[in-house]
This record gives C-alpha cells, sequence and structure tokens, in this order.
C-alpha cells in the first residue's frame, strides 16, 4: 500500500507539471533533448562489429610494422578522371618497384607526400590505431618485402611496401633532458658537459633537467615525458628509448631533428591482457574512423527494415537540370515509413557543397534522413529507451515543479521562522533556529509537499482498478 501510495503521488505530480504546461517551457525542451542525444548514442552501434573491431585492433597491436609509401592527394570528391589518373600512376609506379626499382627511389620521382625527398617514402614502425584505417588495413594485409595495390584512404591514393615486421614492443615512459639543435658546437659541449654530471649524480636527473633541459613543456616535470609506444614518437628519439634495459637506466648523448638529448628509463609497459584493456581499447576503435563502420551497419539494417519510398520523377530533375533552379520545393521526394521528406531538404543538403555528383549526395541524405527517422522515432519502436527516456522526462518535470511548489517556497526566511516557533516546543524541544536550521528546513519541505499532495487529491480524481490492484499484491507475496 505504501509503494501504491508512493506511485499515486507522483503521478498526481506529473499529471500536474502536464496541465500547467511545463513540458512546453523552452529550458525543458532543451534539456531533455540533450539527455535524449547521450541516451541514444549506444544504439546508433552495431554490439557485434564494436566487438568485431577491437577484437581486430588487439591482435594488430601483437605486431608493429615497418612500412614505406607513395602518396598521390586526391579529394574525397574527386572526379572520375582525376581517379583514374591517380590510379593508373600508381599502377605504373607499382610495376617498375615489382621490376627491379628501389622503392626509395620510385617514391621520390612519384610521391606527393613532402616527406618523401628525405625518407624515400618510409614511415618508420607503427601499430594498429595510429595510422587511418585504411592504411592499416592495407600494411597488415601486404606480406613482407612485398607492395599492395593502390588504396584510396581520405588523403588519396597509396601503394605500400612492408618491409620488416616485428612483435610489438609495447610502451615505455622515459624522462629526458634536451638541448635545443642548433649545429653548433656549442650544444654538443653542452649537452656533453651535462652528462658528466649526470654520470657522477644518477639519482638528481630530474633536478638536472629542471635546470637545464630547453624543452620547457617537461623540464618543470624533471623531463618526464608521457608513455608512448614506437609509432608514436621521433623514431631517433624511439629507438634509444626503448633499447633502455633497464629501469634507471641513462642514455649517452644523442642527436634527434629537434636537439641533443639525454633519457631516462622510468617505466616499461608491456602490452596487457585483453580483458585489462578491452574498454578503454573499445574507447579508442569508437573515436577512430574505423567508428564509420560501427555506423554504417546501423543504417544497413535500418535501410532494409523501413519502407522507403523515392520519387524518382522529382529525382531525375535534380540530376537533369540545376538543383539552384528547382522551384517546387515542397513536393515530397523521400518518403520513410509515414514521413514525408521534401525537395527543400534535399536542396539544404547540397548547399553544404560536400558532393559535386547529385547521385552520391542523394545516397548520403538518405542515409542521414533514415537515421534522423530513427532518432525521432526510438521512444517508439525500443521499450527499453522508451522506459529509461519517460523516467527521466517525468524526473525532469517533476524537478521543475518541486523547485516551483516546494524548494523555492522554503527559502522564505520568515514563513521558515513560523514554522519554526509553531513547532519550536513540541518537535525542536526550544533548540535555537540557527543551530538546526538544516534539519527546520527538511521538515519544513516535507510540510510543504504535504500539503501541496492534498491540494492535488482534492483537485483531480484518482481511480484504482480493484482487480488489477488485487493481482499484483498477489504477485508480491510470492
Amino acid at each position: 500500500a505504501d509503494y501504491l501510495t508512493l506511485f499515486i503521488n507522483y503521478k498526481l505530480k506529473v499529471k500536474e507539471a502536464r496541465d500547467l504546461k511545463l513540458d512546453t517551457f523552452p529550458s525543458y525542451i532543451n534539456e531533455l533533448q540533450d539527455y535524449k542525444n547521450r541516451l541514444i548514442q549506444p544504439y546508433l552501434k552495431d554490439k557485434k562489429i564494436t566487438d568485431k573491431l577491437v577484437s581486430e585492433a588487439y591482435d594488430r597491436l601483437q605486431k608493429e610494422i615497418n612500412a614505406s609509401h607513395i602518396l598521390l592527394f586526391l579529394k574525397p570528391d574527386a572526379t572520375p578522371k582525376d581517379t583514374l589518373a591517380a590510379y593508373s600512376k600508381l599502377i605504373e609506379a607499382r610495376k617498375l618497384i615489382v621490376n627491379g626499382t628501389s622503392f626509395s627511389e620510385v617514391a621520390k620521382q612519384f610521391s606527393e607526400d613532402p616527406s618523401a625527398q628525405q625518407n624515400g617514402g618510409n614511415l618508420g614502425f607503427f601499430t594498429a590505431l595510429q595510422m587511418v584505417y585504411p592504411f592499416e588495413n592495407a600494411a597488415y594485409s601486404t606480406p613482407v618485402n612485398s607492395v599492395s595495390k593502390p588504396f584510396r584512404t581520405q588523403f588519396g591514393y597509396h601503394i605500400l611496401q612492408v618491409n620488416e615486421i616485428r612483435p610489438a614492443l609495447g610502451e615505455v615512459e622515459v624522462a629526458h633532458i634536451m638541448i635545443q639543435n642548433n649545429n653548433s658546437n656549442a650544444a654538443k659541449s653542452k649537452i656533453d658537459s651535462i652528462y658528466k654530471l649526470v654520470e657522477n649524480n644518477k639519482n638528481q636527473f630530474s633536478e638536472f633537467a629542471a635546470k637545464f633541459s630547453e624543452d620547457k613543456a617537461t623540464a618543470s616535470k624533471g623531463g618526464r615525458l608521457n608513455k608512448f609506444s614506437f609509432g608514436e614518437m621521433d623514431e631517433a628519439f624511439a629507438e634509444v628509448a626503448f633499447n633502455l634495459k633497464n629501469v634507471e637506466d641513462i642514455s649517452i648523448p644523442f642527436k634527434t631533428q629537434y636537439g641533443w638529448h639525454i633519457v631516462k628509463l622510468l617505466k616499461k609497459y608491456p602490452l596487457e591482457n585483453f580483458e585489462a584493456i578491452k574498454a578503454s581499447l573499445t574507447q579508442r576503435v569508437e573515436r577512430d574512423n574505423r567508428s564509420n563502420l560501427i555506423g554504417q551497419s546501423v543504417i544497413n539494417r535500418l535501410l532494409k527494415s523501413y519502407t522507403i519510398k523515392v520519387n524518382n520523377e522529382v529525382l531525375k530533375q535534380f540530376k537533369t537540370k540545376d538543383w539552384r533552379t528547382i522551384t517546387k520545393l515542397k513536393t515530397p521526394l523521400l518518403t520513410i515509413n509515414e514521413k514525408e521528406i521534401k525537395q527543400f531538404e534535399f536542396i539544404k543538403f547540397l548547399e553544404s557543397g560536400k558532393y559535386q555528383d547529385v547521385s552520391s549526395a542523394f545516397n548520403k541524405f538518405k542515409e542521414q534522413e533514415v537515421l534522423n527517422y530513427y532518432k525521432e522515432t526510438i521512444e517508439f519502436s525500443n521499450k527499453d529507451f522508451a522506459a529509461t527516456y519517460n523516467e527521466f522526462k517525468e524526473g525532469l518535470l517533476l524537478f521543475d515543479l518541486l523547485e516551483q511548489k516546494v524548494w523555492e517556497k522554503s527559502k522564505d526566511s520568515i514563513a521558515l521562522s513560523n514554522y519554526f516557533n509553531t513547532f519550536k516546543n513540541t518537535k525542536y524541544k526550544e533548540k535555537e533556529l540557527e543551530i538546526i536550521k538544516g534539519t527546520v528546513i527538511s521538515d519544513y519541505q516535507n510540510y510543504l509537499e504535504n500539503l501541496w499532495i492534498e491540494s492535488l487529491y482534492k483537485k483531480y480524481k484518482v481511480k484504482i482498478n480493484k482487480s488489477e490492484k488485487k493481482r499484483l499484491i498477489k504477485l508480491n507475496k510470492r
């Protein structure tokens, strides 16, 4: 009976809030929409695809790949003519390599990656989640000393050669002292003199880093760098850091493109087991561009489950003439179940300027509208979402109403004082208000809420289904 009373009180408050139209206030609508956007995120992901990508990433993290590449820049919306030209040029480059010309030489001749002139296209070692996903796929599916077929990423067309595959080295944490590279004997002399100090006082490395290091970002932290994997750091620096065998080992001075360094090994981090890093790895996968596959899987499922109709006559106008001249803006172009999407919505989409080709633009537009429809209707199609969302929706209404009817009123110091004086001799046993003010405010709020609930019982008629009540009581006793 207590639970039933609480439930009735709750529903009476919700009814009052709706009658007062609190659910039409902009502040309520905005906060509710913000919550819905957050709540809906897990429903926009395909768990099977996510799990598959996470397992794949973990398997790949076991290895590090040294690869070289040739890049020809190409915009995502490039014309078929430009696309074919880039592809054909890479086929020509690949033939030269397969027929015996060194990859480095061909890279310097063909690649549009500016660094190729210095490194012959060599990218050093990297592992999973350090390159864009299509590049990673090509690297992990190409055998050592083989050259991939041309493949496309967001940057353009590539071919790559895998030079070496080795077991992953994990991560390391180091501290360093750096003297900036100004190609002078003075820099070398300075790092050598610091090294002598370090050699004789190894336990003062952090003090020397703070005093001498010209890497201002780390000097104040004793030269400490965040932990990193081999592919995340300058290769010359990583080679030295990963070759230090034992914690506290200190390197001799060495040079990188940034300057002269002395490095101290603080900690080694071997790759942890799958269960230990599954949660953090899932987050990385969902932030990575491979997460598009997860969202695309959801869209593909929705495309199959909805009744989708395209007005081909209207779409034809977009393909055969300049869409900026189309005047019948409210003609339905696309229907998803019962929802009609008009021409002007597609025109707004085209105005974004992302697509040169109307057909590919319409396919993306259709996917966008299908996803929008899913978001708009999810509370009617998914019971789990509906239950959680409705609970918050009503809770937010009650919060606003309680603030209005109870919490704001309890801030009235005169009314609070009158309430205290009424019960001073009985409930509070002549204590001072200021000493027990927190307790009095809480009691006064309960008093105001009870008065308000009494008024709601008078305002609204409560009807209980007795047979349903008996059934629920029986269920509860089992």
